[in-house]
């Protein structure tokens, strides 16, 4: 029995809950992150997320169930390893589904809807936009975009332009990292686990790391040094956690390069202690700054 639940906690990819903490973004910045109704809000548009993934996770474990048994690490996981049968993890994937929408038809009919065209974008995703050089990889980052949006709508708020460029090209960047890593890890073998591959290159990846790096960076400087932002926070020190997104991104492209830790982002953090203190610092920074 414990076996099982261990099983359907790996299938929905619990572990990977973390990326939807970008559902909380515009709680924090929206200078609400103390008040009871918007938390609430926001922590059931993250849960909602978290089911719709989770439900997402299995229908792709299902999809690609061939291809995981060539992957050195993801042959490991609960379907590909026998542990769970094809019709339960359609079973558990269901559920999560209906429960993720249940949730998001309790805070507005625009989080349901965002969250129904997040799913739509995953499938499409699964049966034919990985295939598809570059695309695929934005297809990743626009699904962090729509988590913040659901996590604005989620508590009546609008998001700063400045701040869905910078998620974007975040999410774009570990999407990226992602494939150099699958690139390097299978060597040649990638194209049995995912089709693309056969397309990209360590060079041209790297090319791409370059762009999206540097329009993160600049992305996030010019949202703390917008007026309207300034003029919300009464602040103009915001800049200064600047230093702070510069290494977190330099610290990720040297552990993608050197160490070739790209494939799970969410691991990454758990594992490389200065990355993780960066990012903890940011934000402690960064709440003392909008909320002193």
């Amino acid at each position: 029995m414990v076996a099982k639940i261990t099983a359907v906690l790996k299938l929905i990819r619990v572990r990977q809950w973390v990326k939807n903490l970008f559902v909380f973004a515009p709680l924090v910045f929206s200078l609400q992150l103390f008040n009871a109704a918007p938390c609430l809000q926001a922590v059931t548009a993250f849960f909602a997320f978290c089911l719709v993934s989770g439900s997402l996770y299995a229908m792709n474990d299902i999809i690609d169930l061939e291809r995981d048994k060539h992957h050195p690490r993801k042959k490991n996981r609960p379907l590909p390893a026998g542990i769970l049968t094809i019709p339960e993890s359609a079973v558990i994937g269901a559920l999560c589904l209906g429960f993720g929408f249940f949730m998001a038809f309790l805070l507005d009919i625009t989080v349901a809807v965002i969250l129904f065209i997040y799913l739509l974008m995953n499938v499409y995703y699964s049966l034919w936009g990985k295939n598809i050089i570059v695309f695929d990889t934005m297809l990743i980052a626009i699904g962090f975009v729509l988590r913040v949006l659901a996590g604005a709508y989620a508590i009546a708020v609008r998001p700063s332009s400045w701040m869905l460029v910078a998620t974007f090209f975040l999410a774009l960047l570990l999407g990226l990292g992602k494939r150099y890593n699958e690139l390097r890890v299978l060597e040649g073998d990638s194209a049995n686990h995912r089709q693309v591959l056969e397309e990209y290159s360590e060079p041209f990846l790297r090319q791409l790391f370059a762009v999206a790096s540097s329009a993160t960076i600049v992305a996030y400087a010019l949202y703390t040094m917008d007026h309207q932002v300034i003029a919300a926070f009464q602040t103009e020190y915001l800049v200064f956690t600047l230093p702070f997104v510069v290494f977190g991104v330099f610290r990720y492209l040297y552990l993608v390069f050197k160490h070739d830790l790209g494939g799970d982002p969410t691991e990454m953090v758990y594992r490389d202690r200065p990355l993780l203190l960066t990012v903890v610092l940011w934000g402690i920074l960064v709440i003392a700054l909008i909320y002193r």
